[in-house]
């Protein structure tokens, strides 16, 4: 098979961890970021995937002395720089597009944001290479990763899987981005996963999520980032962009494209912390 390439969304990760603060467990309780941050624990954790040349980033400009330290591991062809964030959905599809030249349409990718701690690696490593396989076998689907929620949460979005499948790729029935605590409590009654925001697939399937409603602006940023172009080119293109949720926006209103592939216990614990009500875990995550 071939090495999957792995995307790091860096645009969105906060250096100072307020999700943990505000769940108020100390940060020393934490094994994953006792370690390290977790912007480079995630890009550790594309490395036990796929090999170093084929791991990209994505950051906003400028980029500021900790990200370029998280990832200076990095080729700086394998960076792909946002003049400004406009929202996931764009950073997701600046970096399909500056592959695209790069890579054969049937590449898998998976991108992984870094506003997350996990506790066992080895289990989400297992995952992700499992993930990766399934693209390969079927590459028309995108395969988001969810997980077991811990409480009712109000600022993850919510997979509802057609069956309660382990091991197995399911569809998606419906897809909630960030409901209330009280609709929250429903979907995990319903047996709703927490949306990690990992997922994968093709080159060619993940750009065709896009259409065609992002056709103008497709077109506009495949122009701005021609050999011939310059930076300046970018950033007028960023500049007409209205910023765009991938998941809200991009990922609800297409369930018929999605598969779900369940997380097993890994401590997975997001960075960002509910606004009307605690977890019902405690504040560190449980190990598998």
């Amino acid at each position: 098979m071939t090495e999957p390439w792995c995307v790091l969304l860096a645009s969105r990760e906060d250096p100072h961890l307020p999700g943990i603060k505000a769940q108020g467990g100390d940060a020393a309780q934490q094994p994953a970021l006792k370690r390290r941050d977790p912007l480079t624990a995630t890009l550790r954790r594309a490395a036990a995937v796929t090999s170093l040349d084929r791991i990209g980033a994505v950051i906003a400009a400028p980029a500021d002395d900790w990200r370029q330290s998280s990832l200076r591991e990095l080729g700086i062809r394998n960076l792909f720089i946002q003049p400004k964030h406009q929202g996931t959905a764009y950073e997701v599809l600046l970096a399909l597009l500056m592959l695209e030249s790069r890579v054969s349409p049937s590449t898998a990718v998976l991108f992984l944001p870094a506003d997350y701690v996990v506790n066992d690696e080895e289990v989400m490593t297992n995952s992700l290479m499992s993930m990766a396989e399934w693209i390969v076998d079927e590459p028309g689907p995108v395969y988001l990763l969810g997980a077991v929620p811990q409480g009712p949460h109000d600022q993850l979005g919510y997979i509802v899987p057609w069956h309660d499948a382990m091991l197995m790729p399911t569809g998606v029935y419906e897809f909630v981005e960030r409901p209330d605590v009280h609709r929250a409590r429903r979907l995990i009654n319903a047996g709703s996963l927490w949306n990690t925001f990992i997922f994968g697939s093709s080159v060619a399937s993940l750009i065709q999520l896009f259409r065609p409603g992002f056709d103008a602006a497709i077109a506009d940023l495949r122009e701005a980032l021609r050999p011939e172009q310059t930076e300046l080119d970018l950033v007028r293109a960023y500049a007409r962009l209205t910023p765009i949720d991938f998941s809200q926006d991009v990922l609800a209103r297409q369930t018929d494209n999605l598969r779900v592939l369940r997380l097993l216990r890994c401590g997975w614990w997001p960075l960002k912390s509910p606004t009307r009500t605690r977890p019902t875990s405690p504040a560190v995550p449980d190990r598998c």
